[in-house]
């Protein structure tokens, strides 16, 4: 997953300026950050199946994509799974306060 970030990074232009915008704060969309998110997660298994797909490619490739969900999909249910997709249709004072 390392490898494929650096690989998707790499390739510049919108690869790059996308995830960069969102860890410097200019762009706040959550949907932005999980698309990105599966980008990276999908470019690595492209890279990995490219020459010539083999059993333990797809596998690894599997492993590749259910260790992504594993860390990106308790994030989308903690934060919500209507505020991180459809933030407009769900104004501020509707939302619970953070637990203390």
């Amino acid at each position: 997953m390392r490898q494929a970030c650096f690989d998707y990074l790499s390739l510049g232009g919108l690869f790059s300026e996308g995830p960069v915008s969102l860890l410097s704060g200019l762009n706040p969309r959550p949907l932005s950050l999980v698309l990105h998110f599966f980008s990276v997660a999908i470019y690595g298994v492209g890279r990995l199946l490219l020459p010539f797909p083999s059993p333990k490619r797809i596998w690894i490739g599997v492993r590749l994509i259910a260790s992504a969900s594993g860390i990106i999909l308790p994030i989308i249910k903690a934060e919500g799974v209507r505020q991180m997709f459809f933030p407009a249709t769900v104004p501020a004072y509707y939302r619970t306060p953070p637990a203390a």
